[in-house]
């Protein structure tokens, strides 16, 4: 048999869950508004401000250096965006025009520096025998390239590469007299290969 006092606890534990108010009850604000509140509104618009590209027709882009107009619109684009002064952009203007004249001028270096390789090599192949080498690539260039061969290697250096020379001394002493009477004589050593072939421009 249960308890008398046992039964009595328990009638009283009862009353007290079915009186106690739930979480849901106490809230006074219907379910979900809470969230609402921290989420942004979607139609806002934020305030970001972007600075007039009008006052940035009088920065000054270099004569030398080419850009494409694209990349132009885009720089004054994200220039307006980032609020960057007339000044401001001026400055990076600068700086990016002298990192290209830097560049250009390590690259016009580096081509001298290898069309000079490829006239050593190309003096070392022919040791004292040179010119008269040289005349059969002339004489090869001329018959068979004509002016736009000779306008092509001059332009891309590959007149001073001992391979062309190589190639071009291969055709002229296949082609006999008959093509190249007499041969033509070649241009002094000390000058470069394109010179000596197809001449200054």
């Amino acid at each position: 048999m249960v308890n008398q006092e046992e039964q009595t606890l328990s009638a009283v534990a009862e009353e007290n869950d079915l009186q106690a108010p739930s979480v849901a009850a106490e809230s006074t604000e219907p379910v979900g508004q809470h969230n609402e509140k921290m989420i942004a509104d979607p139609g806002a618009q934020p305030t970001t401000e972007v600075q007039d590209q009008a006052s940035y027709q009088h920065v000054v882009w270099p004569e030398d250096i080419s850009f494409q107009p694209a990349q132009v619109e885009a720089f004054k684009n994200l220039a307006g965006e980032l609020k960057l002064s007339a000044e401001q952009v001026q400055k990076l203007v600068d700086f990016e025009t002298q990192s290209a004249r830097e560049n250009a001028a390590k690259i016009a270096d580096e081509k001298r520096q290898t069309l000079t390789a490829w006239a050593q090599q190309t003096k070392a192949l022919y040791g004292a025998n040179l010119e008269k080498e040289i005349s059969f690539a002339l004489c090869a260039a001329n018959t068979f390239g004509g002016p736009e061969f000779r306008a092509l290697l001059e332009d891309t250096g590959l007149g001073n590469h001992p391979v062309m020379i190589r190639t071009l001394v291969g055709i002229g002493r296949c082609i006999s007299e008959d093509a190249c009477p007499g041969g033509q004589p070649a241009a002094p050593q000390d000058k470069t290969f394109a010179e000596a072939l197809y001449g200054k421009r």
